[in-house]
C-alpha cells in the first residue's frame, strides 16, 4: 500500500510540475523578434503560463487520491486533458517573438517544454494500463526534465512559467 501512495505522490508532483509550467490562451503582443527584449518577452508569455497553470491546477484536481483510491483511467483522462492543454499552451509560447539574444536559450526551453508535455501524455496512458510502476518511472523523467527547463531559463524572472510542484499540493 505504501508503494501505490508514494507512487501516486510522484505522479502527481511530476504532472504538477510540469503543469505549473502551465501555458494557457494569451494573446502574444505585436513585437517582432528585432525589438523583443527578455523583458517584453517574458510580460508576453507569462500570461500564457498563468492561464494554463490555473487551468491545469483545476484539471488535476484530485488526481492523486484518484491514483491512490485504485481510480487509475479517470486519473488517466486527467492526465491526458493536462497533456493537451499544456501542449496548446507550448505552440502559443513558440508563437510568441523571441528576443534574437536569446533564441538558443529559448529553442532549449521549448524543447523541454514539449518534452513535459509527451510525459503527461505517457503518464496517463500508463496509468490507463494500469501501469502504476511505469507511471512512477515517467513521473520522475517528468521532474527531472522540469528541473532542466528551469535552468535554461534561469535569469528570466519568470513566475508561472517556472515548472513548480508546490503549486499542485
Amino acid at each position: 500500500m505504501k508503494t501505490v501512495s508514494r507512487s501516486s505522490k510522484l505522479v502527481v508532483s511530476a504532472a504538477a510540475a510540469l503543469l505549473v509550467l502551465a501555458l494557457g490562451a494569451g494573446a502574444a503582443l505585436a513585437v517582432t523578434s528585432a525589438e523583443q527584449t527578455r523583458e517584453t518577452y517574458v510580460a508576453q508569455v507569462e500570461p500564457i503560463c498563468k492561464q494554463n497553470t490555473k487551468a491545469n491546477e483545476q484539471i488535476l484536481a484530485g488526481v492523486r487520491k484518484k491514483i491512490k483510491n485504485g481510480q487509475l483511467s479517470v486519473a488517466a483522462g486527467q492526465f491526458a486533458k493536462a497533456s493537451s492543454a499544456f501542449g496548446k499552451a507550448v505552440k502559443q509560447i513558440k508563437a510568441v517573438p523571441q528576443p534574437a539574444a536569446d533564441t538558443a536559450k529559448l529553442a532549449k526551453w521549448t524543447g523541454y517544454l514539449e518534452g513535459e508535455t509527451k510525459l503527461l501524455g505517457e503518464i496517463g496512458k500508463a496509468l490507463k494500463a494500469g501501469n502504476k510502476s511505469r507511471a512512477q518511472t515517467l513521473s520522475i523523467k517528468l521532474t527531472h526534465n522540469g528541473n532542466l527547463a528551469n535552468n535554461a531559463v534561469l535569469g528570466f524572472d519568470f513566475e508561472y512559467c517556472l515548472i513548480d510542484s508546490s503549486r499542485f499540493s
